[in-house]
């Protein structure tokens, strides 16, 4: 029983293999044009991908220097530069007690933070900005790092703080005139202003020649 149970498996698997193969013989045609197809797909493909590398391997890079999210290395050093001025600032206004002289610095602060946060979405400005960077910013902290060494040594000196409150105006007014330019199609060029803010200062005792050179060599 076991044996012709088992022949008759066999023999039922056999006409359903010869089935199966007569029925698949039949589509063979349509499988082999449909492969054509498919191949003529992935050739094409093979082709554009392999332009696009070779287009993109050997293209030139855009002057200008290399750039991250719009912004060149020079342009990224400049604003950095600025926001570690900016943070020395504050550290500095943190040890400042004289209460006038502290809240202009604490303006001017807020000023040179809107510029910055405005200069990464328009970092073209930058560089029009240099002056501003190179000039004001380490003439400040050159400034309030000498008034903050008077008032720690306890010596009185209220001509010397008569003269900051004035500097820091003038740089004051600086920052509020260039944070407006940065919204009109002209950057203002301030060289009179520091001009006059250098006489001011050394003319003071403020600042000296020293201090000049070091600032305008950034």
């Amino acid at each position: 029983m076991k044996d012709k149970g088992s022949l008759g498996i066999i023999g039922f698997g056999a006409v359903l293999c010869a089935v199966l193969f007569f029925t698949t013989k039949g589509l063979f045609p349509v499988l082999t044009g449909m492969l054509k197809a498919a191949l003529w797909i992935v050739g094409i493909g093979v082709v554009l991908l392999t332009t696009a590398v070779i287009f993109f391997a050997f293209r030139k890079p855009k002057s200008g220097g290399n750039k991250t999210n719009g912004v060149s290395a020079k342009d990224s050093q400049q604003l950095t530069k600025g926001r570690q001025s900016l943070m020395e600032l504050r550290n500095l206004g943190i040890r400042i007690k004289n209460s006038d002289v502290r809240k202009l610095n604490e303006e001017i602060c807020s000023n040179v933070d809107k510029i910055i946060s405005t200069l990464k979405k328009q970092p073209d400005d930058i560089e029009k900005l240099r002056q501003f960077f190179n000039y004001y910013l380490p003439t400040l902290t050159s400034i309030l790092k000498k008034f903050v060494a008077i008032e720690e040594s306890g010596v009185p000196a209220e001509n010397i703080v008569h003269s900051t409150i004035n500097c820091l105006v003038d740089i004051k007014k600086a920052t509020e005139k260039q944070y407006a330019a940065l919204f009109d199609n002209d950057m203002l060029d301030m060289s009179v202003e520091m001009e006059a803010l250098t006489v001011a200062c050394k003319r003071d005792g403020l600042l000296t020649d020293s201090d000049f050179k070091t600032e305008l060599s950034l």
